[in-house]
Protein backbone atom coordinates (compact mmCIF):
# COMPACT_ATOMS: atom_id res chain seq x y z
CA UNK A 1 0.00 0.00 0.00
CA UNK A 2 2.67 2.08 0.69
CA UNK A 3 6.78 2.64 0.48
CA UNK A 4 9.74 4.29 1.92
CA UNK A 5 8.88 7.61 0.65
CA UNK A 6 5.08 7.45 1.87
CA UNK A 7 5.72 9.55 5.94
CA UNK A 8 2.18 7.59 7.24
CA UNK A 9 0.88 8.70 10.58
CA UNK A 10 2.93 11.53 11.13
CA UNK A 11 1.71 13.24 14.55
CA UNK A 12 2.27 16.75 14.18
CA UNK A 13 3.85 20.14 12.27
CA UNK A 14 6.53 20.02 14.84
CA UNK A 15 7.43 15.98 13.71
CA UNK A 16 7.05 16.93 10.33
CA UNK A 17 9.26 20.54 10.98
CA UNK A 18 11.97 18.11 12.59
CA UNK A 19 12.83 15.84 9.64
CA UNK A 20 13.17 18.57 7.23
CA UNK A 21 15.60 20.81 9.65
CA UNK A 22 17.62 18.19 9.55
CA UNK A 23 18.46 19.30 6.34
CA UNK A 24 19.02 22.85 6.58
CA UNK A 25 15.36 23.85 5.07
CA UNK A 26 14.08 26.75 7.26
CA UNK A 27 10.50 27.15 5.58
CA UNK A 28 7.84 24.60 4.33
CA UNK A 29 5.17 24.97 1.90
CA UNK A 30 2.24 22.93 2.14
CA UNK A 31 -0.52 21.62 0.36
CA UNK A 32 -3.59 19.38 0.68
CA UNK A 33 -3.55 16.88 -2.16
CA UNK A 34 -7.07 16.56 -3.45
CA UNK A 35 -8.35 13.12 -5.16
CA UNK A 36 -6.90 13.59 -8.53
CA UNK A 37 -3.36 14.46 -7.55
CA UNK A 38 -1.18 12.01 -8.57
CA UNK A 39 2.09 11.30 -11.26
CA UNK A 40 -0.03 11.59 -14.22
CA UNK A 41 -2.42 14.58 -13.28
CA UNK A 42 -0.25 17.94 -12.56
CA UNK A 43 -0.55 19.64 -8.87
CA UNK A 44 -1.73 22.66 -8.85
CA UNK A 45 0.44 24.74 -6.65
CA UNK A 46 0.23 28.16 -6.79
CA UNK A 47 -0.65 30.82 -9.86
CA UNK A 48 2.68 32.81 -9.49
CA UNK A 49 5.85 31.53 -10.45
CA UNK A 50 7.81 34.47 -9.92
CA UNK A 51 7.15 33.94 -5.74
CA UNK A 52 8.12 30.15 -6.31
CA UNK A 53 11.45 31.72 -8.04
CA UNK A 54 12.20 33.74 -5.01
CA UNK A 55 12.03 30.26 -2.75
CA UNK A 56 13.28 27.93 -4.73
CA UNK A 57 16.60 27.83 -7.30
CA UNK A 58 14.52 27.16 -10.20
CA UNK A 59 15.76 27.01 -14.17
CA UNK A 60 12.91 28.33 -16.46
CA UNK A 61 12.96 27.74 -20.12
CA UNK A 62 10.35 27.00 -22.87
CA UNK A 63 9.43 23.64 -23.76
CA UNK A 64 8.38 22.38 -27.16
CA UNK A 65 5.02 23.77 -28.33
CA UNK A 66 2.25 20.82 -27.83
CA UNK A 67 0.98 19.02 -30.97
CA UNK A 68 -1.65 17.21 -29.18
CA UNK A 69 -5.52 16.84 -30.29
CA UNK A 70 -6.79 15.04 -27.07
CA UNK A 71 -6.03 16.90 -24.23
CA UNK A 72 -8.56 19.22 -23.57
CA UNK A 73 -7.62 22.95 -22.42
CA UNK A 74 -4.05 22.45 -24.83
CA UNK A 75 -3.96 24.69 -27.70
CA UNK A 76 -1.78 23.51 -30.44
CA UNK A 77 1.45 25.34 -31.65
CA UNK A 78 2.00 27.04 -27.61
CA UNK A 79 5.17 26.77 -26.17
CA UNK A 80 4.61 25.93 -22.84
CA UNK A 81 7.29 27.71 -19.86
CA UNK A 82 8.69 25.21 -17.38
CA UNK A 83 10.39 25.91 -13.96
CA UNK A 84 12.94 23.40 -13.27
CA UNK A 85 13.60 22.94 -9.79
CA UNK A 86 17.72 22.78 -10.07
CA UNK A 87 17.55 20.33 -6.71
CA UNK A 88 14.36 18.55 -5.76
CA UNK A 89 14.68 15.23 -3.54
CA UNK A 90 12.23 12.99 -1.48
CA UNK A 91 12.82 12.44 1.95
CA UNK A 92 12.49 8.70 3.00
CA UNK A 93 10.81 7.28 6.46
CA UNK A 94 14.67 5.93 6.87
CA UNK A 95 16.18 9.44 6.91
CA UNK A 96 17.59 9.28 3.09
CA UNK A 97 17.53 11.53 0.34
CA UNK A 98 16.37 10.50 -3.00
CA UNK A 99 17.69 12.90 -5.98
CA UNK A 100 14.26 13.66 -8.20
CA UNK A 101 16.00 15.09 -11.64
CA UNK A 102 12.73 16.22 -13.63
CA UNK A 103 10.86 17.98 -11.36
CA UNK A 104 9.59 21.58 -12.54
CA UNK A 105 6.65 23.56 -12.17
CA UNK A 106 4.73 23.95 -15.40
CA UNK A 107 3.30 27.24 -16.06
CA UNK A 108 0.33 28.56 -18.08
CA UNK A 109 0.20 31.62 -17.84
CA UNK A 110 -3.51 32.00 -19.47
CA UNK A 111 -4.74 31.33 -16.14
CA UNK A 112 -2.64 31.63 -14.85
CA UNK A 113 -1.19 28.85 -12.59
CA UNK A 114 1.42 26.73 -12.04
CA UNK A 115 1.61 23.04 -11.76
CA UNK A 116 3.78 20.66 -10.47
CA UNK A 117 5.05 17.36 -12.70
CA UNK A 118 8.07 15.18 -12.81
CA UNK A 119 8.12 13.03 -9.75
CA UNK A 120 10.10 9.99 -10.09
CA UNK A 121 13.41 9.92 -8.76
CA UNK A 122 16.97 8.44 -9.87
CA UNK A 123 15.69 5.18 -8.86
CA UNK A 124 12.59 5.27 -10.37
CA UNK A 125 11.01 4.93 -6.72
CA UNK A 126 8.09 7.99 -6.03
CA UNK A 127 5.80 7.91 -3.26
CA UNK A 128 3.50 4.99 -4.28
CA UNK A 129 0.44 7.76 -2.19
CA UNK A 130 1.15 9.60 -5.82
CA UNK A 131 0.49 7.07 -8.31
CA UNK A 132 -2.86 6.95 -10.11
CA UNK A 133 -3.24 2.84 -8.44
CA UNK A 134 -3.44 4.84 -5.28
CA UNK A 135 -5.49 7.97 -5.61
CA UNK A 136 -7.96 5.41 -7.91
CA UNK A 137 -8.38 2.65 -4.53
CA UNK A 138 -7.85 5.08 -2.18
CA UNK A 139 -9.44 8.14 -2.78
CA UNK A 140 -10.93 9.67 0.53
CA UNK A 141 -6.81 8.98 2.34
CA UNK A 142 -6.19 11.95 3.31
CA UNK A 143 -2.32 13.04 2.18
CA UNK A 144 -0.30 16.36 2.37
CA UNK A 145 2.99 17.56 -0.02
CA UNK A 146 5.24 19.42 1.91
CA UNK A 147 8.25 21.05 0.69
CA UNK A 148 11.26 21.79 2.56
CA UNK A 149 12.73 24.93 0.86
CA UNK A 150 16.81 25.80 2.33
CA UNK A 151 18.03 29.17 2.33
CA UNK A 152 19.75 28.11 -0.99
CA UNK A 153 17.01 27.08 -2.74
CA UNK A 154 16.92 23.61 -2.20
CA UNK A 155 13.51 21.28 -2.15
CA UNK A 156 13.51 18.51 -0.27
CA UNK A 157 10.14 17.05 -0.60
CA UNK A 158 8.06 15.22 1.96
CA UNK A 159 4.87 13.37 1.06
CA UNK A 160 2.09 12.93 4.38
CA UNK A 161 -0.02 10.34 4.30
CA UNK A 162 -3.15 9.66 6.52
CA UNK A 163 -1.60 11.98 9.61
CA UNK A 164 -2.91 12.64 12.74
CA UNK A 165 -6.00 14.29 13.58
CA UNK A 166 -3.68 16.98 15.40
CA UNK A 167 -1.82 17.31 12.18
CA UNK A 168 -4.91 18.74 11.01
CA UNK A 169 -5.57 20.67 12.95
CA UNK A 170 -2.19 22.58 12.81
CA UNK A 171 -2.46 22.66 9.34
CA UNK A 172 -5.57 24.34 9.32
CA UNK A 173 -4.70 27.14 11.62
CA UNK A 174 -1.48 27.73 9.20
CA UNK A 175 -1.28 30.90 7.26
CA UNK A 176 -1.39 30.76 3.44
CA UNK A 177 1.41 31.40 1.57
CA UNK A 178 1.45 35.07 -0.39
CA UNK A 179 -0.86 35.65 -2.97
CA UNK A 180 -2.45 31.74 -2.20
CA UNK A 181 -5.98 30.28 -1.16
CA UNK A 182 -4.36 26.60 -1.59
CA UNK A 183 -0.57 26.35 -0.34
CA UNK A 184 -0.21 27.55 3.54
CA UNK A 185 3.55 28.02 4.95
CA UNK A 186 5.14 27.27 7.69
CA UNK A 187 8.64 28.80 9.04
CA UNK A 188 10.82 26.33 11.30
CA UNK A 189 13.19 28.94 11.79
CA UNK A 190 14.55 31.97 11.20
CA UNK A 191 17.87 30.85 9.80
CA UNK A 192 21.03 32.02 11.68
CA UNK A 193 22.96 32.52 8.42
CA UNK A 194 22.85 36.26 8.43
CA UNK A 195 24.45 36.07 11.90
CA UNK A 196 27.21 33.78 10.67
CA UNK A 197 28.02 36.12 7.79
CA UNK A 198 27.94 39.02 9.98
CA UNK A 199 30.16 37.94 12.71
CA UNK A 200 32.86 36.85 9.49
CA UNK A 201 32.60 40.43 8.31
CA UNK A 202 33.21 41.87 11.58
CA UNK A 203 36.13 39.44 11.85
CA UNK A 204 37.62 39.11 8.38
CA UNK A 205 37.18 42.76 6.81
CA UNK A 206 35.84 45.70 8.99
CA UNK A 207 37.55 48.69 8.71
CA UNK A 208 40.68 46.37 7.23
CA UNK A 209 43.11 48.02 4.59
CA UNK A 210 44.06 44.36 2.81
CA UNK A 211 45.93 43.42 0.29
CA UNK A 212 44.61 43.16 -3.23
CA UNK A 213 44.61 38.97 -4.10
CA UNK A 214 42.16 36.17 -4.69
CA UNK A 215 42.28 32.38 -3.03
CA UNK A 216 42.47 29.43 -5.61
CA UNK A 217 41.26 26.85 -5.45
CA UNK A 218 43.99 24.66 -4.23
CA UNK A 219 44.03 27.69 -1.29
CA UNK A 220 47.07 29.42 -2.49
CA UNK A 221 46.93 33.30 -1.55
CA UNK A 222 47.34 35.03 -5.41
CA UNK A 223 47.73 38.72 -6.28
CA UNK A 224 44.97 40.52 -8.18
CA UNK A 225 45.20 43.61 -10.09
CA UNK A 226 42.05 43.75 -12.36
CA UNK A 227 39.17 46.47 -11.83
CA UNK A 228 37.30 43.51 -9.93
CA UNK A 229 40.35 43.14 -7.25
CA UNK A 230 38.06 44.64 -4.04
CA UNK A 231 35.33 41.45 -4.83
CA UNK A 232 38.02 39.29 -5.17
CA UNK A 233 39.76 40.45 -2.00
CA UNK A 234 36.35 39.99 -0.44
CA UNK A 235 36.04 36.08 -1.26
CA UNK A 236 39.62 35.68 -0.47
CA UNK A 237 39.18 36.87 3.55
CA UNK A 238 35.77 35.43 3.38
CA UNK A 239 37.25 32.28 2.23
CA UNK A 240 35.21 32.02 -1.31
CA UNK A 241 37.55 30.27 -4.08
CA UNK A 242 37.90 31.81 -7.24
CA UNK A 243 35.50 29.91 -9.47
CA UNK A 244 33.40 30.58 -12.46
CA UNK A 245 30.27 31.89 -10.73
CA UNK A 246 29.26 35.60 -11.67
CA UNK A 247 28.94 36.88 -7.85
CA UNK A 248 30.34 36.03 -4.25
CA UNK A 249 28.22 33.63 -2.59
CA UNK A 250 27.92 32.49 1.47
CA UNK A 251 25.40 30.85 3.34
CA UNK A 252 22.70 30.88 0.76
CA UNK A 253 23.78 35.08 0.45
CA UNK A 254 24.63 37.05 -1.96
CA UNK A 255 27.93 39.67 -1.66
CA UNK A 256 27.97 42.26 -3.38
CA UNK A 257 31.10 44.51 -3.39
CA UNK A 258 31.30 48.08 -4.74
CA UNK A 259 33.55 51.02 -4.91
CA UNK A 260 30.77 53.47 -6.37
CA UNK A 261 26.61 53.73 -5.33
CA UNK A 262 26.44 53.27 -8.69
CA UNK A 263 27.06 49.56 -9.57
CA UNK A 264 25.72 47.22 -11.55
CA UNK A 265 22.77 44.37 -10.23
CA UNK A 266 23.07 41.57 -13.66
CA UNK A 267 24.20 41.18 -16.76
CA UNK A 268 21.94 38.83 -18.76
CA UNK A 269 22.55 39.07 -22.62
CA UNK A 270 19.23 39.82 -24.88
CA UNK A 271 18.04 36.64 -25.74
CA UNK A 272 15.27 38.05 -28.54
CA UNK A 273 15.15 40.48 -31.36
CA UNK A 274 17.98 41.46 -34.26
CA UNK A 275 20.70 41.19 -31.06
CA UNK A 276 20.30 37.71 -30.80
CA UNK A 277 19.72 36.65 -33.85
CA UNK A 278 22.19 38.78 -35.72
CA UNK A 279 24.77 40.29 -33.31
CA UNK A 280 26.64 41.66 -36.08
CA UNK A 281 23.75 43.44 -37.86
CA UNK A 282 22.32 45.05 -34.80
CA UNK A 283 25.75 46.21 -34.22
CA UNK A 284 25.95 48.22 -37.63
CA UNK A 285 22.32 49.22 -37.40
CA UNK A 286 22.32 50.70 -34.26
CA UNK A 287 25.69 51.41 -33.21
CA UNK A 288 28.56 54.00 -34.17
CA UNK A 289 32.12 53.75 -35.51
CA UNK A 290 34.71 54.85 -33.85
CA UNK A 291 38.11 53.58 -34.59
CA UNK A 292 36.63 50.92 -37.19
CA UNK A 293 35.18 49.74 -34.32
CA UNK A 294 31.19 49.73 -34.02
CA UNK A 295 29.95 50.17 -30.64
CA UNK A 296 26.68 50.93 -28.64
CA UNK A 297 26.63 53.12 -25.67
CA UNK A 298 24.04 55.49 -23.49
CA UNK A 299 21.69 54.68 -20.72
CA UNK A 300 18.35 53.36 -21.96
CA UNK A 301 15.67 54.02 -19.30
CA UNK A 302 11.80 52.54 -19.75
CA UNK A 303 10.06 55.36 -21.83
CA UNK A 304 12.59 57.25 -22.51
CA UNK A 305 14.44 57.57 -26.45
CA UNK A 306 18.05 57.27 -25.94
CA UNK A 307 19.75 59.99 -27.91
CA UNK A 308 22.74 57.76 -28.52
CA UNK A 309 20.94 54.77 -30.28
CA UNK A 310 17.74 56.42 -30.95
CA UNK A 311 16.34 53.37 -29.42
CA UNK A 312 13.64 53.47 -26.69
CA UNK A 313 13.32 50.70 -23.64
CA UNK A 314 9.53 49.27 -22.63
CA UNK A 315 8.66 46.70 -20.56
CA UNK A 316 5.51 44.58 -22.61
CA UNK A 317 3.18 42.02 -22.27
CA UNK A 318 -0.25 40.33 -22.94
CA UNK A 319 -2.72 41.36 -20.12
CA UNK A 320 -4.72 38.46 -18.70
CA UNK A 321 -8.67 40.33 -20.12
CA UNK A 322 -6.99 40.18 -23.39
CA UNK A 323 -8.66 38.03 -25.56
CA UNK A 324 -6.83 38.21 -28.72
CA UNK A 325 -3.68 38.09 -26.83
CA UNK A 326 -1.99 41.63 -28.29
CA UNK A 327 0.75 42.79 -27.04
CA UNK A 328 0.95 45.85 -24.48
CA UNK A 329 2.81 47.72 -21.84
CA UNK A 330 2.85 46.77 -18.36
CA UNK A 331 0.97 48.63 -15.68
CA UNK A 332 2.22 48.47 -12.18
CA UNK A 333 -0.90 48.77 -10.62
CA UNK A 334 -2.15 45.73 -11.80
CA UNK A 335 -0.85 42.15 -10.48
CA UNK A 336 2.39 40.74 -12.19
CA UNK A 337 0.91 37.28 -12.24
CA UNK A 338 -2.14 38.73 -14.77
CA UNK A 339 0.88 39.92 -17.27
CA UNK A 340 3.37 36.88 -17.03
CA UNK A 341 2.00 36.36 -20.47
CA UNK A 342 4.91 37.47 -23.18
CA UNK A 343 6.60 39.56 -20.53
CA UNK A 344 9.61 40.75 -21.95
CA UNK A 345 11.96 43.78 -22.16
CA UNK A 346 12.57 45.09 -25.26
CA UNK A 347 14.29 47.89 -27.03
CA UNK A 348 12.47 48.96 -29.90
CA UNK A 349 13.72 51.59 -33.00
CA UNK A 350 11.37 54.62 -34.01
CA UNK A 351 9.75 51.53 -36.51
CA UNK A 352 8.39 49.47 -33.30
CA UNK A 353 11.23 47.00 -34.67
CA UNK A 354 12.50 45.32 -31.86
CA UNK A 355 16.48 45.94 -31.67
CA UNK A 356 17.11 43.26 -28.34
CA UNK A 357 14.40 41.79 -25.98
CA UNK A 358 14.84 39.93 -22.77
CA UNK A 359 12.47 37.18 -22.55
CA UNK A 360 10.05 36.43 -18.98
CA UNK A 361 12.29 33.19 -18.62
CA UNK A 362 15.75 35.61 -18.87
CA UNK A 363 14.81 37.46 -16.35
CA UNK A 364 13.76 34.69 -13.76
CA UNK A 365 16.82 33.31 -14.50
CA UNK A 366 19.12 36.17 -13.30
CA UNK A 367 16.65 37.54 -10.49
CA UNK A 368 15.34 34.42 -8.05
CA UNK A 369 16.24 32.52 -4.75
CA UNK A 370 20.25 33.92 -4.93
CA UNK A 371 19.25 37.51 -4.98
CA UNK A 372 16.80 37.28 -2.08
CA UNK A 373 19.58 38.17 0.57
CA UNK A 374 22.53 40.71 -0.74
CA UNK A 375 24.64 42.24 1.43
CA UNK A 376 26.30 44.66 -0.46
CA UNK A 377 29.65 45.51 1.01
CA UNK A 378 31.44 49.18 0.35
CA UNK A 379 35.33 49.21 -0.82
CA UNK A 380 38.05 51.90 -1.94
CA UNK A 381 40.74 50.43 -3.81
CA UNK A 382 44.05 52.17 -4.05
CA UNK A 383 48.01 51.40 -4.55
CA UNK A 384 49.89 49.77 -2.26
CA UNK A 385 53.03 50.98 -1.01
CA UNK A 386 54.12 48.58 0.79
CA UNK A 387 57.67 47.34 -1.58
CA UNK A 388 57.63 43.44 -0.08
CA UNK A 389 54.35 42.89 -1.41
CA UNK A 390 54.48 45.12 -4.85
CA UNK A 391 57.49 43.17 -5.31
CA UNK A 392 55.60 40.22 -4.71
CA UNK A 393 53.51 41.16 -7.34
CA UNK A 394 50.59 42.52 -4.78
CA UNK A 395 50.32 46.22 -6.50
CA UNK A 396 46.76 47.19 -5.17
CA UNK A 397 45.48 47.62 -1.78
CA UNK A 398 41.58 47.38 -1.07
CA UNK A 399 40.15 49.19 2.01
CA UNK A 400 36.67 47.73 3.67
CA UNK A 401 33.87 50.02 5.36
CA UNK A 402 32.67 48.86 9.01
CA UNK A 403 29.17 49.00 7.81
CA UNK A 404 27.68 46.99 4.79
CA UNK A 405 23.74 47.66 3.25
CA UNK A 406 21.64 44.22 4.10
CA UNK A 407 19.18 43.36 1.89
CA UNK A 408 16.23 40.74 2.13
CA UNK A 409 13.17 39.95 0.23
CA UNK A 410 13.46 40.74 -3.51
CA UNK A 411 11.16 39.67 -6.29
CA UNK A 412 10.77 39.58 -10.52
CA UNK A 413 8.04 41.98 -9.39
CA UNK A 414 9.84 44.28 -7.50
CA UNK A 415 12.61 44.09 -10.31
CA UNK A 416 10.38 44.70 -13.38
CA UNK A 417 8.48 47.69 -11.29
CA UNK A 418 12.11 49.36 -11.09
CA UNK A 419 12.71 48.69 -14.60
CA UNK A 420 9.64 49.90 -15.64
CA UNK A 421 10.03 53.05 -13.38
CA UNK A 422 13.48 53.65 -14.89
CA UNK A 423 15.25 53.02 -11.24
CA UNK A 424 16.70 50.05 -13.41
CA UNK A 425 18.18 51.28 -16.59
CA UNK A 426 20.03 49.64 -19.28
CA UNK A 427 23.59 50.63 -19.58
CA UNK A 428 24.99 48.44 -22.91
CA UNK A 429 28.93 48.50 -24.14
CA UNK A 430 29.13 46.23 -26.88
CA UNK A 431 31.65 46.06 -29.27
CA UNK A 432 31.86 44.65 -32.93
CA UNK A 433 35.19 44.53 -34.93
CA UNK A 434 34.65 43.22 -38.31
CA UNK A 435 38.30 42.81 -39.18
CA UNK A 436 39.15 41.21 -35.44
CA UNK A 437 36.53 38.67 -34.15
CA UNK A 438 38.28 38.55 -31.26
CA UNK A 439 38.02 42.28 -30.11
CA UNK A 440 33.84 41.48 -30.39
CA UNK A 441 32.08 41.29 -26.86
CA UNK A 442 28.73 41.81 -25.82
CA UNK A 443 28.02 43.42 -22.68
CA UNK A 444 24.57 44.38 -21.51
CA UNK A 445 25.12 46.16 -17.39
CA UNK A 446 21.52 46.64 -15.66
CA UNK A 447 21.99 49.17 -13.48
CA UNK A 448 21.29 51.46 -10.61
CA UNK A 449 22.73 54.93 -9.95
CA UNK A 450 22.85 54.64 -6.13
CA UNK A 451 22.35 51.69 -4.12
CA UNK A 452 21.62 53.51 -0.61
CA UNK A 453 18.51 55.26 -2.89
CA UNK A 454 17.55 53.24 -4.87
CA UNK A 455 17.74 49.52 -3.06
CA UNK A 456 14.49 50.55 -1.08
CA UNK A 457 12.75 49.69 -4.83
CA UNK A 458 14.23 46.50 -4.87
CA UNK A 459 13.65 44.75 -1.72
CA UNK A 460 11.40 45.16 1.10
CA UNK A 461 13.72 45.13 3.95
CA UNK A 462 17.06 47.20 3.33
CA UNK A 463 18.90 47.88 6.83
CA UNK A 464 22.58 49.70 7.19
CA UNK A 465 24.16 47.43 9.49
CA UNK A 466 27.46 48.30 11.61
CA UNK A 467 29.72 45.86 11.77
Amino acid sequence: MYNKLDHVGVSSLSELSAKLEKYGCDRILIKKLVKNNNDKNQVYFHHDASLLNSIFDLTFHNREPSTSKKKKGRIKGRSITEAIFNSYSWLSVDDELHQVPHCKGILYLQYPEVRLSGFSAESGLMPESMSVAFTKQYPDKHRYLAIGATPEGAAIAVILAEPSEDFHKGFDNLPYMENSKICKKYEIKKSDSSQKLKRLLQKRISGRDIKGCRLSTSGETLPFTGTQVHGYTLEHELGIATNASKDGDIFGIELKCFTSPKLTLFTPEPDGGLYAKNFPEFMCKYGYLKNEVYRLSGLHRAGQVCEKSNLTLQVVCTHKSDVDERLGFYNPKLPLSHQMKNLQVVLCDDDGEVAASWSMNRLLNNWGVKHNEAVYVPARVSDNHIQAEVEAGFTRRVWFGDKVLWCKKTSLELMIKAIASGVIFLDPAPKYDADNPRNNKRRSQWRINNIYRDSKFLYRQVEEVEL
